[in-house]
């Protein structure tokens, strides 16, 4: 497909990109203009139009939204593309929609043309029901493209599905301290909300369990329960501290086969415990379950109860809640707060970013070294990371392109900005740019790291940012080992569209004898320190031997 803007003379055949309204008439997008509609648009003194003209192997919208559709859509669903490349995806019958917000994070990264939204997961959804939008916001999609995104869905069940209510048994199992009024009172409260919340979803609440709150007695107690043929257990805790470590989670974790989730992060009702033994489900609910805000909470219990199978994976990456808007603090927390880091005017220390570049194939090495497992079990572009997180530098970017998601495994639980480079195949500066780019206007510099030196630290990334200075508008900090240079290299933020990586013939380099003049060399002793592994020797220097990777 051509993209240009058009000469409306030149317009025949011209797929449009937008919406354009005429006189009383619509000309969708993805309308193909023809030999009269150019007529009419000059009478409308338009002279040039954006647009799309198909080629060989190119697809409608409407044509691609179908195929995706299709392979989004499973059980209980049903799906009507139009000419704009909109598709309205329904229920075709009553139940509970499924689906995976993770998974549609990641469909959404696919391609920049294609969007998916969905309702909340685990609805109610009656016949006929929205609960999905797909569009293609292009009007035309290569069939490259298309089979792309439906080769990278191949791998999974359908994304949208929507699975028939039935009847499940539910028990409620009260962990008691004291025995009183109060507690008996607190009880009723919560079973009374638990029951509203879902007995529309076909849950049977018919047997009652009492134990004492001794994690003996609960474990006791939840045996019978699971015995007696119980699909759910919701366990009633007696204290507000209910959490990993309570006796009900020693309980749950002597009986149970898997503890799917311990950690709920919503403040006053994190107590939310899943866990599952055989195909039974045991959830402890919030102490505060009756009086808290428990829409975000009943998404997972809903999830906890819809699944076929508890996975330890469904529940890795949990949705943060937002906290209501408009609370003030209290008199008393006014007179003791404390101010945030970075406010003071005072701080004379440089602030430097930091890009780790990982993007790169690294054909050298004859695999991918980046990846090779180190002595700690993790691959080797993760020493960088780790030291550049431990140092001074923030904030650290990570550019990513070559084997993305097997380092998005390894990122995924550490507070770092994950930059992808799709261009990474067209050099090392494509992700320097990208890095760059990203880097905000407080920082006066950053630290450019390759990914492939696990030999260094973060007391070194340290030095060498604390040889520059922040009163210095245009400057360099490198390292060099007996005079010869080498990464990592600080650039000043005034010398950002100059900003490179050393090269192996550091001393040969044009631009660090442009800027000589403000450069600080920051000598190293230990040479291996600086190692940049860049063939099959220098993996072995730093990797076990016997990787294989």
């Amino acid at each position: 497909m051509k993209y240009d803007e058009f000469d409306i003379n030149a317009a025949d055949n011209v797929r449009l990109l937008s919406d354009i309204q005429l006189g009383g008439r619509l000309y969708p997008k993805g309308y193909s203009l023809n030999k009269e509609d150019v007529i009419i648009f000059k009478m409308y003194h338009i002279r040039r139009i954006a647009g799309v003209v198909a080629e060989e192997g190119d697809i409608s919208a409407q044509t691609a939204a179908g195929i995706i559709a299709a392979k989004l859509c499973g059980k209980g669903t049903s799906f009507v593309a139009n000419d704009k490349g909109e598709c309205v995806i329904a229920a075709a019958e009553d139940g509970i929609f499924i689906s995976n917000e993770d998974r549609i994070d990641k469909f959404n990264r696919m391609h920049p043309d294609v969007i998916l939204n969905t309702i909340t997961p685990y609805h109610k959804a009656t016949n006929e029901e929205i609960i999905a939008k797909l569009e293609i916001m292009s009007p035309l999609m290569t069939q490259e493209d298309v089979d792309s995104i439906i080769f990278k869905l191949s791998g999974n069940t359908e994304l949208l599905q929507i699975k028939p209510i039935n009847a499940q048994k539910a028990a409620l199992l009260y962990s008691r301290l004291q025995d009183d009024k109060d507690e008996n009172r607190h009880f009723t409260s919560v079973v009374k909300k638990l029951v509203t919340e879902f007995s529309s979803f076909g849950i049977e609440f018919n047997s009652e369990y009492n134990a004492n709150y001794t994690s003996d007695s609960i474990a006791d107690e939840l045996e019978d329960a699971i015995k007696a043929n119980n699909d759910l257990i919701f366990i009633l805790p007696p204290l507000s501290s209910s959490n990993r470590h309570s006796m009900i989670a020693r309980a749950i974790n002597s009986v149970a086969d898997d503890n799917i989730c311990s950690h709920f992060p919503q403040i006053s009702v994190s107590g939310l415990i899943i866990a599952s033994k055989r195909d039974k489900k045991i959830i402890v609910l919030p102490y505060d379950y009756d009086s808290a805000n428990i829409s975000f909470i009943n998404r997972y219990i809903k999830q906890a109860i819809f699944s076929e199978k508890l996975l330890v994976d469904d529940f890795k990456h949990l949705h943060s809640p937002y906290l209501i808007e408009g609370e003030n603090l209290s008199s008393e927390d006014v007179a003791n707060l404390i101010i945030a880091k970075g406010q003071g005017s005072d701080s004379k220390k440089a602030s430097i970013a930091a890009i780790v570049l990982a993007a790169g194939i690294g054909s050298r090495s004859g695999r991918n070294k980046l990846m090779v497992e180190m002595e700690d079990g993790q691959p080797l572009f993760m020493k960088a990371v780790n030291a550049a997180m431990a140092s001074q530098a923030n904030p650290v970017f990570v550019i990513t392109g070559y084997h993305d998601e097997d380092m998005q495994e390894y990122l995924d639980n550490i507070d770092v900005n994950v930059v992808y480079n799709p261009a990474y195949r067209s050099g090392v500066k494509t992700s320097i740019s990208l890095g760059l780019k990203s880097v905000p206007n407080f920082c006066d510099g950053c630290i450019i790291i390759p990914a492939d030196m696990p030999n260094l630290t973060a007391s070194d990334i340290d030095k060498l940012i604390a040889s520059f200075r922040p009163e210095q508008e245009k400057q360099i900090c490198v390292f060099a080992n007996k005079g010869i240079k080498s990464n990592p290299i600080i650039w000043s933020r005034a010398l950002y569209d100059k900003a490179d990586i050393v090269p192996e013939n550091a001393n040969l380099r044009p631009v660090l004898v442009e800027h000589a003049d403000y450069t600080t060399v920051v000598e190293i002793k230990n040479a291996q320190k600086l190692l940049d592994v860049n063939f099959p020797s220098d993996i072995e220097k730093v990797a076990p031997k016997n990787n294989k990777a």
